[in-house]
């Protein structure tokens, strides 16, 4: 009989010595919860584990999550370089090395004699991950560099591909996916449900809860399912911390993102029914209010969660005299198709570009009529 998912991820996990999580390069809150509350599990069983991203930042409203400190931005000492030399004969008495220009040199020193080409061999260790897990990632392309600089190591290592986009591309040895999931949060909580309840712990718990909120936007989206409320009712059942969950995530705003979000409102525009939103920010806004480019999604996060209806947020917005563009969807529009014609960068969710040579009403002439046009509106 075959083995399930489940049984398929817990061998593989038994089987490891050191475990890779791998998250896509526009990580989202989810994927950085999930991946911590996967290390805390790992841990219990021993194993050595490292959390990776490429260009990683941690957001300040995720410090508060535990071990949120390990997460890198790079793979380090993935392979090791072996030098062999037959000693059986000659004994080495000293051995040296000299960096000239871009070359290393090795100096071996016999005891006597001399040391024969033949006896030293050069070869690489085996890597130093057993196994990889991918989080919230619909393909290897949107690890980024951690994919690019290791596509060996990745094609040579198993996969365990955990995520809930529809997108998907299944590129694991092992694929546990859920297109109907709101979240990985929901995913990896199901994993650890049927592998063992035990290691549901108040930290994995407040992690997954944490994966589940940001997702749902505070549970206000509409793909929210009763399956989801009762993932979240069992979170709370076992001390996930929810007070400080929702203080991290919605109220720390800074005064300067209170008052971009104020001047994002004034401007505020919609089509006629309210399906797409959007706003205009100069240059002179983000001076007055001291605010950044750090600041708009949380501004975006605002709209989308006091708004109903709205299933499209953009925000055009001028920086470094350029003119830019933010584009946030919901999970029944794809920002990617909405933005196409003006090779954005992101994803399905939420995708960036600039229209350098525009000024902001240009530029809201074209971005609005493009996305009405997508949605097919006149």
């Amino acid at each position: 009989m075959a083995l399930t998912e489940a049984q398929q991820i817990t061998e593989q996990i038994r089987k490891a010595r050191q475990i890779l999580i791998a998250l896509p390069k526009d990580f989202s809150p989810d994927a950085i919860a999930c991946a911590l509350a996967l290390y805390l599990i790992l841990k219990k069983q021993d194993k050595l584990v490292d959390i990776v991203a490429d260009s990683f930042s941690l957001p300040k409203n995720l410090k508060f999550l535990p071990k949120s400190e390990i997460i890198t931005d790079k793979i380090s000492s993935l392979q090791k370089f072996i030098i062999e030399v037959d000693l059986r004969q000659t004994e080495i008495d000293d051995l040296s090395y000299n960096l000239e220009g871009e070359n290393l040199k090795i100096y071996l020193t016999p005891k006597s004699g001399a040391l024969n080409q033949e006896k030293v061999n050069a070869k690489s260790s085996d890597y130093k991950y057993d196994l990889i897990i991918t989080l919230d990632a619909p393909d290897l392309d949107s690890l980024g560099k951690i994919y690019y600089q290791f596509t060996e190591f990745f094609y040579n290592t198993t996969i365990i591909n955990l995520d809930h986009h529809a997108e998907n591309e299944h590129f694991g040895q092992i694929n546990l996916t859920n297109l109907n999931a709101v979240a990985t949060a929901e995913i990896l909580y199901n994993l650890i449900d049927e592998i063992d309840k035990n290691l549901l712990d108040q930290e994995v718990a407040t992690c997954l809860l944490t994966g589940l909120v940001a997702k749902t936007k505070s549970f206000k989206t509409p793909n929210v399912t009763p399956k989801t409320l009762e993932i979240a009712s069992a979170l709370l059942a076992a001390e996930a911390d929810r007070d400080t969950i929702i203080k991290s995530l919605y109220r720390n705003r800074s005064l300067a993102t209170l008052n971009l979000w104020g001047r994002v409102l004034a401007r505020l525009k919609s089509d006629s029914n309210n399906r797409l939103i959007w706003s205009l920010l100069t240059e002179h806004d983000f001076v007055e209010t001291q605010a950044s480019q750090d600041d708009l999604p949380s501004v975006v996060e605002e709209l989308i969660s006091f708004i109903p209806g709205v299933e499209v947020v953009v925000l055009i917005y001028q920086v470094g005299g350029k003119t830019q563009v933010l584009v946030d969807s919901l999970k029944n529009q794809n920002a990617m198709y909405l933005t196409s014609v003006f090779n954005p960068t992101g994803n399905k969710a939420l995708t960036e570009f600039n229209l350098m040579e525009k000024t902001l009403r240009e530029a809201e002439k074209e971005v609005v009529e493009e996305i009405k046009k997508k949605l097919g509106e006149k």
